[in-house]
């Protein structure tokens, strides 16, 4: 049965049971809804968002449960938005650089992205800032029937390439698979061609030789199955991209939550968010020795192209305000300083500590959701 096909009935079926109001589960006032994402289950993202659905399950004392639909199944990572606030779905991971003019406040977040390698203190200040800093932000995504709950941050980007570069990395002409228009410019300023695609059709765009490069997470080799197209891996780490909603739920449903159910999500989601990033982490610890065992060759850049790099952070910094406010986005510099703000204090509180992934969420709990929630 094509995929295609299967994903059409897959979703068919979810509308049906949202338009039934088929909310039953194993208890007699339980609700199961749906929850999507287009990535595969192994993806760290999917690791964490069920451990979020296990928590809230726990945490409701299964009166809230999640039937989670990966790998597109529900919907593509560019209609995930849409299914959300259409009713398809319950809830699902949302990339604001794939649906930049509904979410534009939200999406110079992301457009920050190249200002942090610690995804740690990344995730931290972006999640802050939407939560507790950013009234225009949450109201974006209130206007498109989204309770956000969590944002995320990568490990920092690098670029996966077919070629070798025997002789250093030569991006010139090279066609880059990016996300989003701050990453796509870095790409176009060292000489390369910018893709905007999502990451996982990325495999297939590189086995056609529709791409050169690919712009993401070293964990993808292993989780996206790139280690089976790419040759190297280009060391000039790009920043942590961010911003987005890896966890949320439609509005409309939470409303006909009760508090006990809300609460529930709302401690769920620093764990689940945690889970993301610690399996971020230790999937890219773990992919650089299966990459190297491999023979993909892990190349280094040059001193110059490294100071180019800094000067564009420094020169787009300067002007995300500006392309902010060309999208409409009201008091952009309030944002942006807002981030660069929590950024500070994020790494301040992290400052020379190693946290378990327990101690992050509830670091995460205390100095975020207690704040933005009340409890």
């Amino acid at each position: 049965m094509p995929d295609n096909f299967k994903s059409s009935l897959i979703s068919a079926a979810i509308g049906c049971a949202v338009l039934a109001g088929i909310t039953v589960s194993s208890g007699a006032n339980a609700r199961e809804l749906t929850f999507a994402t287009y990535l595969p289950p192994q993806h760290p993202t999917s690791v964490g968002i069920n451990t979020f659905i296990d928590e809230a399950r726990k945490r409701s004392e299964g009166s809230v449960d999640f039937k989670f639909f990966p790998s597109g199944a529900a919907a593509s990572a560019k209609g995930m938005l849409a299914a959300v606030t259409d009713g398809m779905i319950d809830a699902g991971f949302l990339v604001t650089v794939y649906f930049p003019t509904s979410v534009p406040a939200n999406t110079t977040i992301s457009d920050l992205s190249f200002w942090n390698q610690n995804s740690l203190i990344a995730t931290a200040a972006s999640v802050d800032t939407i939560l507790n800093d950013c009234a225009q932000c949450l109201r974006e995504y209130g206007d498109q029937n989204v309770r956000f709950l969590s944002s995320y941050a990568t490990p920092p980007y690098q670029a996966m390439c077919k070629d070798e570069f025997a002789s250093g990395f030569e991006p010139a002409g090279k066609r880059m698979r990016v996300a989003g228009e701050e990453i796509g410019k870095w790409a176009t300023s060292i000489g390369g061609v910018p893709v905007n695609l999502p990451n996982n059709e990325a495999y297939e765009a590189m086995e056609r030789s529709q791409l050169d490069c690919v712009i993401g997470a070293t964990s993808w080799l292993k989780s996206l199955s790139l280690n089976e197209v790419a040759n190297s891996v280009v060391e000039l780490p790009m920043g942590s991209f961010l911003g987005g909603s890896l966890m949320n739920i439609r509005e409309s449903v939470w409303r006909d939550l009760t508090d006990k159910e809300k609460q529930a999500l709302v401690d769920a989601a620093p764990i689940g968010l945690a889970r993301t990033i610690y399996a971020y982490q230790q999937e890219e610890l773990d992919v650089k020795e299966m990459a190297t065992k491999q023979g993909i060759k892990y190349v280094e850049v040059s001193d110059a192209m490294k100071e180019q790099r800094e000067a564009f952070m420094q020169s787009e910094l300067g002007r995300a305000a500006e392309t902010a406010t060309k999208r409409g986005v009201k008091n952009a510099d309030q944002i942006v300083d807002a981030f660069i703000k929590n950024l500070k204090k994020w790494e301040k509180l992290l400052e020379d500590k190693t946290l378990s992934e327990a101690q992050y969420a509830e670091l995460l709990k205390t100095e975020i959701y207690a704040k933005a929630f009340g409890k």
